[in-house]
């Protein structure tokens, strides 16, 4: 019977270990992503003001993409509805 509370208890021991383990990986993870996640939101951002900056200066190109964009999206939404 003490064999048996031995093993219990080496293997509670044990699951508590892994479980600690588990938790630091998660929280190493979620820091790693939170971090990602601050820096591709600077950089969007950093790129949206530069867009915005260059459609300010260049309006006219800026208008001709945004009808280019238009016109292309348009044809595809038409080719795959008509199918």
């Amino acid at each position: 019977m003490a064999d048996i509370k031995t093993t219990e208890k080496e293997l509670r021991e044990a699951i508590k270990k892994e479980k600690e383990a588990l938790n630091d990986a998660y929280d190493d993870m979620v820091k790693k992503l939170s971090k990602e996640r601050d820096k591709i939101t600077r950089d969007i951002r950093k790129e949206y003001k530069s867009a915005r900056k260059y459609v300010k200066k260049n309006p006219e190109t800026g208008l001709g993409v945004a009808l280019a964009g238009g016109l292309i999206a348009g044809v595809i939404l038409a080719t795959l509805l008509n199918k």
